[in-house]
């Protein structure tokens, strides 16, 4: 049995606790970190849900550019998601504005859907979150640093667009 998966699921674990440690000191060092219920139940979900969907991709396919493709397009989901619920894109977490950037994952969750998870269809998954994520950035233009993520966000998917190509 490789180590990589109980590793794996041990980082989501450990990066749960992270705030739950946070919170004990909070009213001493005065860090930020006031996690809700609802917070601990989103983060858990966000991490097993990404778990899920790396342990799938490892199953789908042994070749190493797929799985870098899927691992890069899957963490930078992840980091775009998470971001964007706890701090939001543009403005606070409340900005209806954020919503654009959301439709990202699910765009690329339907593309992958309707065209299947062979290397080609997730080349096209890629290409039409790549399009959304840029798409996002210029309805929200006026805010400079959700263009910054957009172009960064982009040209993640770009590049895990070309690594499924390098697989088909």
């Amino acid at each position: 049995m490789s180590l990589v998966r109980p590793v794996g699921w041990s980082a989501a674990a450990i990066v749960l606790l992270f705030p739950m440690i946070a919170m004990q000191f909070e009213q001493r060092l005065h860090w930020g970190v006031n996690w809700t219920v609802g917070d601990f139940v989103a983060a858990a979900l966000l991490l097993s849900g990404t778990g899920a969907a790396l342990e799938l991709a490892v199953r789908l396919n042994d070749d190493l550019a797929y799985r870098a493709g899927a691992f890069l397009g899957i963490g930078a989901a992840l980091l775009m998601v998470w971001a964007n619920l706890a701090v939001g894109l543009v403005g606070s977490e409340d900005n209806a504005a954020n919503l654009w950037f959301m439709t990202v994952p699910v765009v690329g969750l339907a593309v992958a859907m309707l065209c299947g998870v062979s290397a080609k269809a997730m080349v096209r998954a890629m290409l039409a979150m790549a399009f959304m994520q840029f798409l996002a950035g210029l309805f929200v233009g006026r805010a400079g640093a959700a263009i910054a993520v957009s172009m960064v966000l982009g040209a993640c998917w770009l590049v895990s667009a070309w690594l499924f190509s390098r697989a088909a």
